[in-house]
């Protein structure tokens, strides 16, 4: 097949092609056609179909890609019309444009400048096509060569595009929200009508334009500032943001690409003006909240002031001569006063809580000790209800806890209060258990649990709720605010925990509380050591019918190492008697059914003598009496319930003969008929209820009826009615505090008028003692305040101490020798090396204290300077490290005064003791 039709000679048949030299300008195109197999070559390897038609229409040249494209071989389509590759619909018009072309003056046309156009395949089909078109006339004949292009897929694809930009399209007019696009040159690609709506514009008008001109106020606001931030580094922005032109809130969410932003916004106005409202009504609700906690405050100061009176007029009164009957009268008035004056420190917790004016004083505390003082204040109702009173805690928590033990004395008070209420039979114990947690801190739990007349169902709920009682009806048996237990709900929040309780009706209650603390510095009470010496393989005999007091004594005897046999009868108890079975001491508990302890205590006499069994009786509080049976018995020793492992380790050494090393906590003895040697008309000055009861309580044991007062203008009330012996004073109180009442109270009393006044303060700074001193107190006690240092300070022979001397005297010694032979003292077989574990904690602790200090002082901050000294005071005194002890106090009192001037001198001082002090204790870790 030639390249291109060759001429017909004038016969009509075809003749040969003339040659070049006769045809000028045709030369080129002689010199292809005389190389049809180069040409061929070359076309064929095209991808766009080639056709070539004379000027009848009929195909001369029919390429590779024209048979891809139409499905036809060349020999089937060459001398045939063009029009079988066309539609028939596109024929006739396909002619004339051709003809059109033809007479035209251009020599060809680009593809795609014209009109989409369509193929015909052999089977049938139609393609879209695009195509290039060029005249070429050769030897005074015309031929037109079209270059044609497949292009379903590039159409497909270009629908696919259109179709999905439509579903966007659609779906950005369908939605709430608003939205448009933005280019990098801030110009308006898409606007959707929600958009438009909200600007107030028409999408079409303002597409192409730049929203600063269209909007120049934006530029003023937050808008450009966050669309510039999304665009510069490519981040997803999302703000709110005030209009002002329309006066609405918009929120957006911007969203960056290389193209520009994408903005999605919507008009948030309704929902900040609801926030707004709501802001409003919570902000009022509070303020309500407030002046109701505010006037609940004011009216129970109001109340105490008459009230304080009757309490003080109602105390002389009991002092003067009555008649029994006039005596019962005024007693009545006590103690109603007194449930009356419950009842409003009830009200002024509350009021506190509500005004957010209630903090925590975190301190490290004995728990056994907070848990034994709540139990005695509950002892004496108890044991007249003839109640068990007991508690346990659990091995596995630790002895010292941080936390505020005032509060949780408290809570426990209050539980135990209630629950000594509610129960007419039976018992009361409290468990206390510790689940350590991962940051170092413990979560305690503590249970009160009764055997009273429980909750039923329905109430549960509405137990912790302010002012609800379970029986809220005007005829209920049991009386109270209804305050108490959302208090204690609320403060075991404050300190990290919750409550809840768990109750049958008719069959008792369980409440549960628990609370965040750290474990503190472990005390070393001889009664905490397991296998301690003097107890270790001793057998002792137990009785008692309550299972929970024969667990709690064969758990502490297990502990001790003892070997303990429990028994719940005395049938029981005499049986093991009487057949031999040796023990080397006894407990009875006195309040058995059918035989009492010291009936017991007689019928173990007959076998066994008080030299071969030494007997201890365990009573509740008020039981013990003077009988010639109690005599007969010749107990060696008593104990009151609630059992406490200090007194019953002193009772059980003691009862086998052994001589007892200082026990600190073991319950000092009190002096019962103090107030008969010296009559003395007491002021309590304390506005926390707990502390109140512990100190009215201790003045009770001791045979005094104390007034009480919340603050300092009701000292000051109460000193206008009638004159007090002693007063003490508790130095932080609400509206005026100890030391401004001190200070007043030697300003209206003459010397000979005015009371003894001894301060009560959980702070022992010796900044205080000095600031008690100069307001003129006599005495100054430290809480938690033990029984044998407030008798002590009634009798006048405790004063307030001496300031120390702020440096050491340098012919001192760096160590105090006095304390580190304490501390080898208490050292036994169970801890043999207690100093030098302490030393080598000393040692590696104090290089970060002294970094501290130094980084304090550089950053001229006194706050952490104070706070950084004081807990190196502390290292430093458990050791006797006297004079790094005196460097720290000044420079404690310099960050208390809010200096650090001098402080750089002191700490070059403080380096060289440390150096000192370390050598001489590397050499006492070494001694015997």
């Amino acid at each position: 097949m030639s390249l291109l039709p060759r001429r017909s000679g004038p016969d009509g048949s075809a003749g040969s092609a003339p040659p070049a030299t006769t045809v000028g300008t045709q030369a080129p195109v002689q010199n292809l056609i005389s190389q049809p197999a180069f040409l061929t070559g070359i076309l064929d390897i095209a991808e766009d179909a080639v056709i070539s038609v004379d000027d009848a229409q009929t195909i001369r040249l029919f390429n590779k890609g024209a048979e891809r494209a139409f499905g036809y071989s060349a020999e089937e389509v060459i001398g045939k019309p063009l029009d079988m590759l066309l539609p028939g619909y596109a024929r006739a018009g396909h002619r004339e444009h051709v003809e059109r072309f033809g007479a035209g003056e251009a020599p060809s046309r680009r593809m795609g400048e014209r009109a989409e156009i369509f193929g015909l395949r052999k089977d049938g089909t139609q393609f879209p096509a695009e195509a290039s078109i060029s005249r070429l006339d050769v030897n005074g004949e015309r031929y037109f060569t079209a270059i044609l292009r497949d292009v379903t897929e590039r159409k497909r694809a270009e629908q696919a595009l259109r179709d999905y930009h439509n579903n966007i399209v659609n779906i950005l007019e369908s939605i709430t929200d608003a939205f448009m696009a933005l280019d990098t040159r801030w110009r308006f690609t898409y606007i959707n009508r929600e958009a438009a709506r909200l600007l107030r514009r028409q999408a079409g008008l303002i597409l192409g334009r730049s929203i600063w001109d269209e909007f120049p106020e934006l530029r003023r606001n937050a808008l450009y500032g966050q669309f510039s931030k999304a665009l510069a580094q490519q981040m997803t922005v999302s703000f709110e943001d005030f209009y002002q032109p329309l006066k609405i809130w918009l929120e957006f969410h911007v969203y960056p690409s290389k193209d520009g932003l994408s903005v999605f916004f919507r008009d948030i106005t309704d929902r900040k003006q609801q926030a707004e409202l709501l802001r409003r009504a919570k902000e009022a609700a509070e303020a309500a909240t407030q002046a109701k906690s505010m006037f609940l405050a004011n009216m129970s100061h109001e109340i105490r002031t008459p009230l304080n009176a009757v309490i003080g007029m109602t105390s002389l009164l009991l002092d003067t001569p009555m008649t029994d009957e006039q005596k019962d009268f005024a007693q009545t008035i006590r103690a109603s006063s007194d449930a009356l004056l419950a009842i409003i420190n009830d009200i002024l917790d509350y009021s506190k809580i509500e005004l957010g004016k209630l903090d925590l004083d975190l301190h490290p505390f004995d728990l056994r000790r907070c848990v034994e003082e709540a139990l005695d204040l509950l002892a004496p109702q108890a044991a007249e209800q003839n109640l068990n009173l007991a508690y346990l805690i659990d091995e596995a928590t630790p002895a010292t806890l941080v936390s505020d033990v005032t509060r949780i004395r408290q809570v426990l008070v209050n539980l135990l209060s209630n629950a000594v209420k509610f129960t007419h039979q039976g018992e009361i114990f409290v468990s206390i258990a510790a689940t350590p947690g991962a940051d170092g801190a413990y979560e305690i739990k503590f249970s009160v649990k009764d055997t009273g007349i429980g909750i039923p169902a329905d109430r549960v709920g509405q137990l912790f709720q302010s002012f609800h009682q379970v029986d809220a009806s005007t005829t209920r048996k049991y009386g109270g605010t209804g305050l108490g237990l959302a208090i204690s709900r609320r403060l075991a929040e404050l300190m990290g925990g919750t409550m809840w309780v768990e109750s049958e009706f008719g069959r008792g209650s369980t409440f549960h509380f628990t609370i965040q603390a750290r474990p503190g510095p472990s005390p070393s009470h001889g009664y905490l050591q397991a296998s301690p010496p003097m107890l270790t393989g001793k057998r002792i005999l137990i009785v008692d019918d309550n299972t929970t007091n024969r667990r709690i004594l064969v758990k502490q005897a297990l502990l001790w190492g003892m070997l303990p046999s429990a028994v719940a009868s005395q049938a029981e108890a005499l049986d093991l008697i009487r057949h031999g079975h040796a023990f080397d001491l006894g407990i009875l508990d006195m309040a058995m059914p059918g035989m009492t302890g010291v009936e017991l205590a007689c019928e173990i006499r007959r076998h066994r003598d008080s030299r071969s069994l030494p007997l201890i009786l365990l009573t509740s509080m008020g039981q013990r009496q003077k009988s010639a049976a109690v005599e007969k018995a010749s107990f060696a020793a008593y104990l009151s319930k609630p059992i406490k492992p200090a007194q019953l380790f002193e009772a059980l050494v003691t009862t086998l003969g052994m001589q007892l090393e200082a026990m600190p906590d073991a319950m000092p003895q009190v002096d019962q008929r103090l107030a008969e040697r010296m009559p003395l008309r007491i002021l309590v000055a304390e506005d926390n209820l707990v502390n109140q009861k512990v100190a009215i309580r201790m003045l009770a044991r001791m045979g005094y009826r104390a007034d009480v007062a919340a603050n300092g203008t009701e000292v000051l009330d109460a000193l206008e009615r009638q004159n007090y012996d002693v007063i003490l004073m508790d130095i932080q109180m609400p509206e005026m505090d100890g030391i401004e009442a001190t200070r007043r109270i030697f300003q209206r009393l003459e010397p000979g008028r005015r009371p003894r006044i001894i301060a009560m303060t959980a702070n022992a700074m010796q900044t205080d003692r000095e600031e008690c001193l100069a307001a003129g107190m006599d005495a100054y006690l430290t809480k938690p305040i033990e029984v044998r240092d407030l008798q002590a300070a009634l009798e006048g022979t405790v004063r307030m101490p001496a300031a120390p001397v702020a440096a050491v005297a340098p012919d001192d010694g760096p160590i105090d020798s006095k304390r580190l032979g304490y501390l080898r003292e208490i050292q036994d077989e169970a801890n043999p090396n207690v100093v030098g574990e302490l030393i080598d904690l000393f040692i590696d602790d104090s290089p970060r204290h002294l970094a501290n200090l130094w980084k304090a002082v550089n950053e001229q901050n006194a706050q952490a300077l104070k706070q950084v000294a004081h807990r190196f005071r502390s290292s430093t005194e458990n050791l006797g490290v006297r004079r790094m002890s005196a460097i720290c106090d000044r420079l404690e009192r310099m960050g208390m005064a809010g200096s650090v001037e001098g402080a750089m001198e002191l700490l070059e001082q403080l380096n060289d003791e440390f150096e000192r002090a370390r050598q001489i204790l590397e050499a006492e870790k070494e001694r015997p």
